[in-house]
């Protein structure tokens, strides 16, 4: 396993509307300090319409429809690994409304994606509206 400061921090985001985590994702996606980008891996496919502007320091990948840890688990792993070979400074998943949340989080912290990033918290805006709890490491709290 990487030392802990090898491995990409990551943050997993849902619940709330497409315009909160819309506005979530910018948040998180401010520039890293060290100039380099920031990967958003974004859950809905191709037909979710169109992705906030994020500027050009964000790589936005889309992963498949359903739930990124039963019906889009290759697909996700695929462009999680595509996202990740970038190396960028963090990893946001924003998984739409959220479900199997915990799952998703314990498959992202073993095997070759625990290796790779490391899972610094999540974020429900269903529980905690305005940002509460969110990983500061993350946010530039």
């Amino acid at each position: 396993m990487l030392d802990e400061d090898a491995r990409v921090p990551a943050v997993l985001l849902c619940g709330g509307s497409r315009a909160a985590r819309d506005t979530a994702v910018a948040r998180l996606a401010e520039p890293a300090a060290e100039g380099r980008s920031i990967a958003v891996l974004r859950s809905g496919g191709m037909f979710a319409g169109p992705d906030a502007a994020l500027g050009p320091h964000v790589v936005v990948k889309r992963a498949a429809e359903g739930c990124a840890c039963c019906t889009g688990g290759v697909l996700f792993r695929v462009a999680l690994h595509e996202l990740l070979r970038k190396q960028p400074a963090r990893l946001v998943v924003d998984l739409g409304p959220g479900a199997h949340v915990a799952t998703l989080e314990k498959q992202m912290q073993s095997g070759s994606l625990g290796r790779a990033l490391r899972v610094v918290g999540s974020i429900d805006l269903d529980a905690a509206p305005g940002g509460a709890g969110w990983p500061a490491e993350l946010s530039g709290g």
